[in-house]
């Protein structure tokens, strides 16, 4: 395939054609290890082991495997071109200046791709690779030597990704040193006026200023944080990623789930967190890698607290975002949607979203089905069939249902043998419960902690748990520019959306409340709603993202208080 040269021909021939294609090759390893542990596949299998034969076969003696030229790779120029010449990850007017900056980038994908690879597929030499492309960053950017915040762009926050990539090493090798060093970068972060994501957000500050705002790779620094937590027990690493999603599931989510983007006189460019007072619906962007490591980040927390809230946030932009990014026929994405736009711009072509997104659904895939305190915890009512381990007898659990359609589901349970076993399951965000029954009869649960329903009692092979639910139809209101008020609605977890193929030049709701608003809203009998009498229907959000048509899913609301 054309795709598959272009992921490792930058490596075999240098330098690559673009600044940050070395990037695809570690995402598609990643996303395709995650895809094989779910299928099997042995020609999956064989490409892997192929590209990674490949790739490692690229590797420099002083251990760089990059895809720069030899004066452009960051060991040759360890910080930043001059500011005259430095490269702008945006600016598409520069592009004769568009060599530098991404190269510590490409290292990064390298080793979150080779490291969730070999953790498959067990291999020495894979590890061998790592650490000798870590001990080369180290050589650079250690104690004592250059600057990694100098290097990269937004002030260096696209380089300190290499964060979550090195504690990945230092779990995997136990080598002290890449601990080490990812607490260096910490610091050298810390001591950059510019970038100072944790302390910034241990004491209130936000995500607008640190790296001017740059969605994508703040949450990526997030969960170099989370990582360093998670080996480290150090409560500072926690609590700077658990206050920086709440700052942007408050401030900066569309009712899609997606992360808004938009360039002001205060940041960098559009892909860079504005102030909520700064929101236009139709102004703002959702870059499909944000929406990708954002689901990330809500995955990972939930693994490391369990709170049901950060699954209900990742499936909402998994079901709403996430899909308006995708083409119908599953080939075509788009870099930027937003959530009022006349129509998306699929392409065909390999894009750092585009390399990014399926990730994000095989991360959530992972996610389904799981074990927490020793309950049997069901994160999902989609359909999809799971392997038991022997703690709850074996076999196989399925899921079958209409969801998201319908939150109604039926868990069956095919069991090898007998147990006695807390089950728990979450309903999504904005979905009510009505009735629990086992093979029929009712059932009395309770909520525990994290927000899971559960029950206790001795499983064995053929019992159903049937889960009857109703979605609620919602409405978020969002203050905007000019003190502009807009607002959205959404039908449990799915955000609703008109379809355009023109920018409407009406406003049902103007000088509406939101309780008014809200009331003329009626359901169809294809599921669809309508606003009153006015002949505008609300479709789920991304069907209304097609060749000829993109969506409202904000209306001027200008009501008194």
């Amino acid at each position: 395939m054309a795709e598959a040269g272009y992921l490792i021909d930058g490596f075999e021939n240098r330098p690559g054609a673009h600044p940050w294609q070395g990037e695809h090759l570690g995402k598609w390893l990643h996303a395709a290890t995650l895809t094989w542990l779910m299928t099997g596949d042995d020609r999956l299998a064989r490409a892997l082991a192929k590209s990674v034969e490949r790739l490692l076969a690229t590797q420099l003696p002083n251990g760089y495997l990059g895809t720069y030229g030899p004066e452009q790779t960051f060991v040759a120029l360890p910080e930043d071109v001059p500011l005259a010449q430095r490269h702008d990850d945006m600016d598409r007017g520069k592009a004769k200046k568009r060599r530098g900056g991404w190269d510590t980038w490409t290292h990064r994908y390298n080793l979150y791709g080779l490291l969730t690879f070999e953790r498959v597929f067990p291999n020495e030499a894979v590890v061998d690779a790592c650490r000798r492309m870590a001990d080369l960053l180290i050589e650079v950017y250690g104690e004592g030597g250059a600057d990694l915040t100098h290097y990269g762009t937004r002030k260096g926050i696209s380089a300190t990704t290499l964060l979550e990539s090195i504690v990945m090493l230092y779990e995997r090798t136990s080598d002290a040193r890449y601990l080490a060093f990812a607490e260096h970068i910490v610091e050298r972060m810390e001591a950059n006026p510019g970038l100072r994501l944790m302390s910034s957000l241990l004491t209130g500050g936000g995500v607008v200023h640190p790296g001017e705002g740059k969605g994508y790779q703040i949450m990526a620094n997030l969960l170099g944080y989370l990582r360093l937590y998670r080996c480290t027990g150090k409560n500072e690493y926690l609590r700077t990623a658990v206050n920086g999603w709440n700052e942007i599931k408050a401030k900066h989510l569309l009712v899609t789930g997606g992360p808004w983007t938009r360039h002001t006189d205060y940041n960098g460019n559009r892909e860079c967190f504005a102030r909520a007072e700064d929101f236009d619906p139709w102004e703002v962007s959702v870059e499909g890698c944000c929406d990708t490591t954002w689901i990330q980040l809500c995955l990972q927390l939930f693994e490391v607290l369990g709170e049901s809230k950060y699954l209900d946030a990742a499936e909402a932009t998994l079901y709403n975002s996430l899909h308006g990014h995708q083409h119908a026929d599953g080939m075509r994405w788009c870099y930027y949607t937003a959530p009022n736009e006349v129509e998306p711009a699929y392409v065909d072509t390999i894009t750092c979203c585009a390399s990014s997104m399926p990730r994000a659904m095989e991360m959530a895939a992972a996610h389904l089905v799981g074990e927490i305190d020793g309950h049997l915890s069901i994160g999902t009512l989609a359909a999809c069939r799971v392997e038991l381990s022997e703690a709850f007898g074996g076999g196989v659990l399925t899921v079958e249902g209409d969801f998201p359609a319908d939150p109604t589901t039926e868990i069956r349970f095919e069991t090898r043998v007998r147990r006695t076993f807390t089950c728990e399951f979450r309903l999504p965000d904005g979905v009510v419960l009505r009735q629990v029954r086992v093979n029929g009869a009712g059932v009395d649960v309770t909520t525990n902690e994290r927000g899971f329903f559960e029950l206790r009692r001795r499983w064995e092979r053929g019992d159903v748990l049937a889960i009857e639910a109703e979605p609620e139809l919602r409405m978020d209101v969002q203050e905007g520019e000019g003190g502009q008020r807009w607002i959205a609605f959404s039908q449990g977890p799915v955000a609703l959306a008109q379809k355009v193929s023109s920018i409407p030049g009406d406003e049902p709701f103007e000088g509406r409340t939101p309780a008014e608003a809200l009331a003329m809203l009626r359901r169809s009998t294809d599921g669809s709603h309508s606003i009153a009498d006015t002949g505008i229907a609300l479709v789920p959000y991304h069907q209304a993202c097609t060749d000829s048509s993109g969506p409202r899913t904000y209306f001027r609301c200008a009501y008194a208080d």
